[in-house]
């Protein structure tokens, strides 16, 4: 049965099915399903791209709700950094409650054991900012200063008091692993790999994952309910790995929902500026936004690294698509100012020195430095 699986997926991917395109011819690669380096795409071949795209692109907040009709459960691999993806999110979350029926957010930036106080947060009758930001300065790595991420629970607070007396309310869960990320990023930066400590930090780091598809299944999945996972790129990918590529050098959470729950999860990869074949073929289009599932695309047999050094096909890293824009037109998140306070610079300082690996003296000074180079987007240079 898993070999009968595996050369199932190794034909999807060798061979997607393209719907047949009027007026411009494919090219022998697309074809042939050929894998090809972005170099290597003839400047010829991009007019059938981006005919491709105009004919079966949608616009993005369409194709995403579309998605619910086939899957129960969306992973959607946000860039940290780039802003257009948590207010994607954002402005969609009406239409996810009221149209695609989505009644839970899982998502990375939080954990389980912070479940309670973020139910309070997003049933609240009233927005309570303050609240809020004690709650965003407790999470991740305490320098999470990013104010798009932490609008995401306001965003579905405000959702849920516009609700009727009776109708479910949005839940938002956190899916990460429970764990001291101040102290674990110390050792990760101080620690030498061969010895027992570092054994240790290579266990967390290969738990990581399997612990987030955990938590994420038995609040969505187990659950039967329509879902929206809200992680960063390298939790996402569902086929990272599938032959005849190599394995990745860890579990990935996405890889492990699609292995144990099929086709009711889909992973979508919204554009961060990193695909350069498919930032040329929107050129045709004015850099319009748009939808569409890559996997079934003439661009799924370009290879790309951004996984790694192994390249791999596009289909494997996304296997659906939203295309935001140029990658000079993208923003970068906004830095709350003030976020590091005096009370947590005294109690994480050494990790902020440490990871940053600049020596701060006062936490006005070290706030200062995270909102100047915190979220910036470096695009790829153009081929």
């Amino acid at each position: 049965m898993r070999r009968h699986m595996i050369l199932l997926a190794m034909s999807l991917i060798a061979a997607p099915s393209l719907p047949a395109q009027p007026g411009l011819a494919a090219p022998a690669w697309v074809r042939d399903a050929q894998r090809m380096k972005p170099e290597n795409v003839p400047a010829g071949d991009y007019p059938y791209l981006a005919q491709w795209i105009a004919n079966n692109a949608k616009p993005p907040e369409d194709y995403f709700l579309g998605l619910y009709k086939r899957h129960d459960v969306i992973i959607f691999g946000e860039g940290h950094n780039v802003r257009e993806h948590k207010e994607f999110i954002i402005h969609l979350l009406p239409r996810l409650y009221h149209q695609a029926g989505v009644r839970c957010i899982g998502w990375e930036f939080t954990n389980p054991s912070t479940d309670a106080q973020l139910e309070r947060l997003v049933t609240a009758p009233q927005s309570d900012p303050q609240a809020l930001l004690d709650f965003a300065r407790t999470q991740v790595a305490a320098n999470w200063n990013s104010k798009e991420h932490w609008d995401l629970i306001e965003a579905v607070r405000k959702l849920n008091a516009s609700l009727p007396e009776g109708k479910p309310r949005m839940r938002m869960v956190g899916i990460d692993i429970t764990v001291d990320w101040t102290d674990l990023y110390i050792k990760i930066k101080t620690v030498k790999r061969d010895t027992p400590e570092g054994a240790e930090l290579q266990k967390t780091y290969l738990a990581r994952d399997v612990i987030m598809a955990e938590n994420a299944a038995r609040e969505t999945l187990e659950k039967g309910v329509k879902a929206l996972l809200f992680v960063g790129r390298g939790h996402d990918e569902t086929h990272v790995g599938v032959p005849p590529d190599p394995p990745y050098n860890r579990p990935i959470m996405g890889g492990l929902l699609h292995n144990k729950y099929g086709e009711r999860v889909f992973q979508v990869a919204p554009d961060g500026g990193e695909f350069t074949v498919l930032q040329r073929a929107m050129e045709a289009h004015n850099h319009k936004p748009a939808g569409f599932d890559l996997f079934r695309s003439p661009f799924a047999t370009i290879l790309s690294s951004e996984m790694g050094s192994v390249e791999r096909p596009l289909a494997n890293l996304a296997r659906g698509y939203i295309y935001f824009g140029k990658c000079q037109q993208l923003h970068g998140n906004t830095p709350i100012k003030g976020f590091v306070t005096e009370e947590m610079y005294r109690q994480h300082r050494r990790y902020y020195e440490i990871d940053y690996g600049v020596k701060f003296d006062t936490a006005k000074e070290f706030d200062e430095y995270l909102q100047g180079r915190r979220w910036k987007i470096r695009c790829p240079a153009p081929r």
